[in-house]
């Protein structure tokens, strides 16, 4: 994962990897055919994950609950003068760099995109 990103307003922040349980959290919940919205607070929650910035909301862990917390950070960025499209874009690559935290990054290559042919179980 980088170290660090340029959030507009904020500067650069820097950023740390989060956890796999938290990674897990994050990744689990972005499914395969998600809404603009739904996405947007994945991007965000993964901003507040990993940014290194002591005025972000904390995640709690124990509630596993990214969409909320999503929530509370879109909130919280807009207030401090981020664009919901800028939270939006530099989310998704924060999000982007999270998948290998859990899966090699082999696993990742080899990932059947949702246009090819799947092979179907049993």
């Amino acid at each position: 994962m980088r170290k660090e990103i340029e959030l507009g307003p904020l500067g650069v922040v820097a950023l740390t990897a989060p956890r796999p349980s938290v990674a897990y959290d994050i990744i689990s919940t972005w499914s395969a055919s998600p809404s603009r919205a739904h996405m947007g607070r994945l991007a965000a929650a993964a901003l507040g994950i990993c940014g290194n910035d002591r005025s972000f909301p904390r995640y709690d862990s124990d509630q596993a609950r990214p969409l909320a917390y999503g929530g509370l950070m879109l909130d919280h960025l807009i207030a401090r003068g981020l664009s919901p499209n800028d939270i939006l874009e530099t989310g998704m690559v924060i999000l982007g760099e999270m998948a290998p935290l859990l899966i090699g990054k082999e696993e990742v290559k080899k990932k059947p995109t949702d246009t090819e042919a799947r092979p179907l179980d049993g």
